[in-house]
């Protein structure tokens, strides 16, 4: 199995790998997330200059929020087994982001024109644990362009999307799915309806990039350490 979701990660930038996660992860990370947004997500309504301007619209509970009330989901991050898990797909060697904000990240989009919009990650890898998600006529789908990497300083995302056909996967709630970040534009639909789409980003950085200096604009923009 690892080797086959390898292969379909090299071809696709993405890899389903909820058979790889415990059932009872699974259920204990949606359980302490899940009352994190509840009782500490902050609502975020902004456009991001980094990703062209491109929308942010949801509830977001941030690293420190979880690494102080959701300890099952931080251990999990920071598991050597999971690390393992995520090299061995990614067929290369990773490991924690050095941005400590950037480890972890929860949101959940509620209202209708609720999105995560176009944007690259600061580093290679994503794992994303969707833990609650709409019918699919009813937004919150996955949509990705691969193999375009991210100029900062001309992000162009209207001209990519104009250009490339995204390709579109509907993430059913209790999914866990590897992404490609850093070379594949990437963003949630837009809510077509009030529901809910919670999920929660364990986000991981290829060794090679270690040293390599990156800044953080998008993060920074989404948690109100700078402007938008």
């Amino acid at each position: 199995m690892i080797a086959a979701l390898r292969d379909a990660f090299a071809r696709a930038a993405f890899a389903d790998l909820t058979a790889l996660i415990p059932t009872h992860l699974r259920a204990r990370i949606e359980a302490e997330v899940t009352a994190v947004l509840d009782t500490a997500g902050v609502r975020r309504d902004i456009h991001v200059a980094a990703t062209g301007a491109s929308p942010r619209r949801y509830r977001v509970a941030a690293r420190d929020v979880l690494a102080a009330t959701a300890p099952a989901t931080v251990a999990c991050y920071r598991s050597a087994e999971l690390q393992s898990l995520v090299a061995a797909i990614a067929n290369e060697p990773v490991v924690p982001v050095p941005y400590e904000p950037e480890e972890l990240i929860a949101t959940r989009l509620e209202f209708a024109g609720d999105t995560h919009g176009w944007h690259w990650d600061d580093y290679a890898y994503a794992l994303v644990w969707v833990l609650r998600a709409p019918a699919p006529e009813d937004g919150g789908s996955l949509e990705l362009i691969r193999d375009v990497p991210w100029c900062k300083s001309e992000p162009r995302v209207d001209a990519i999307v104009a250009q490339r056909m995204a390709e579109r996967r509907h993430v059913a709630g209790g999914t866990v799915y590897l992404l490609r970040t850093d070379t594949t534009l990437h963003r949630v639909t837009p809510l077509v309806r009030a529901g809910r789409r919670d999920a929660v980003c364990f986000s991981f950085a290829a060794q090679r990039e270690l040293g390599r200096p990156i800044s953080h604009e998008t993060l920074d923009a989404i948690l109100g350490l700078q402007p938008a």
